[in-house]
């Protein structure tokens, strides 16, 4: 009775580890003492495969606190969705560092600030699969040193 419950126990486990479950968070840690320096693009893959309900796009970073006084605009980054079928979407946007509860979500923690921006909400998603985000520095003479990590989150509404 005993090895027909642990087979069965190692059966569930081994099926269980054959499904990959679907990865729609993406980030990137950079560098914590020179945060996001020259020419670095930064790409991130999630999977969309809902094509039924709504979802969100959220970008999410940690900022270095010392490094980021005095930068109360906050950094434009130019960014490229990429679906499935290789279609791209660019926009650039500003990812503001003074983030209320209406813009986004925030917390600081051991000097870093970690951010959650809303990007796009209410997407129906028509091409599902894995999609990409580029992000590149849209500022020319912008200091993106106290950015030490980056991501993309897609959250998916359930009826």
């Amino acid at each position: 009775m005993r090895i027909k419950c642990l087979a069965a126990f190692a059966a569930a486990l081994l099926a269980a580890g054959c499904t990959q479950p679907i990865k729609d968070y993406s980030y990137i840690n950079l560098n914590r003492l020179t945060g996001w320096k020259g020419d670095t693009q930064i790409t991130l893959n999630f999977e969309m495969t809902d094509t039924i309900n709504a979802c969100q796009l959220y970008i999410v970073g940690e900022i270095a606190i010392e490094r980021s006084i005095g930068k109360e605009k906050g950094y434009p980054v130019n960014i490229t969705l990429v679906a499935p079928d290789s279609t791209r979407y660019t926009e650039t946007i500003t990812l503001p560092l003074n983030v209320s509860d209406k813009d986004g979500t925030s917390r600081t923690s051991h000097g870093v600030k970690e951010i959650e921006w809303p990007y796009r909400k209410n997407i129906y998603n028509k091409i599902p699969g894995k999609w990409s985000m580029i992000l590149t520095k849209a500022g020319k003479d912008e200091d993106y040193s106290n950015i030490i990590g980056l991501g993309v989150h897609c959250r998916q509404e359930k009826i």
